[in-house]
């Protein structure tokens, strides 16, 4: 049986499931800066997102050439973020679930763009990004090989 945590927007219109382990990253790119007013806290659980209730109250904003990001049309809370060639695989907020405690980040991205003003302790992975389009570009030259 699978684990799963659930999570939900501010106003509980969107019901989420995440199902199995949960990885936090930490975006720092200026695109999540904005949308957030600081770096992003994203989750993704091995076994997927769900979205169990509200799908109808989701939009989705095209905020580049291959990727977009979910909200609540209702009450506004920031809830994804996806590639346009893999719209099934969601990065969901990690603000969005209810998260058990003693969970780690996991890695860093877009280090490169992080501005002096805040700073993360710990040891998690810190990738440029660079270093993150050369592994979307390669995971997506594996996936072509299937």
């Amino acid at each position: 049986m699978s684990n799963v945590i659930k999570g939900n927007c501010l106003c509980g219109s969107i019901k989420l499931a995440g199902h199995g382990a949960p990885l936090i990253d930490v975006c720092h790119c200026g695109q999540c800066r904005r949308w957030h007013g600081g770096p992003a806290l994203g989750i993704k659980f091995d076994g997927g997102i769900e979205i169990v209730a509200g799908e109808e109250n989701l939009r989705w904003y095209d905020s580049s050439a291959w990727a977009q990001r979910g909200f609540c049309g209702t009450c506004g809370s920031t809830l994804f973020y996806r590639l346009r060639d893999a719209p099934e695989d969601l990065y969901a907020q990690a603000g969005s679930f209810h998260l058990p405690k003693g969970l780690a980040i996991h890695e860093h991205i877009f280090v490169d763009e992080q501005p002096d003003y805040y700073d993360f302790k710990g040891e998690a992975e810190r990738l440029t990004g660079a270093e993150l389009m050369a592994r979307f570009e390669a995971e997506q030259a594996g996936h072509s090989n299937d």
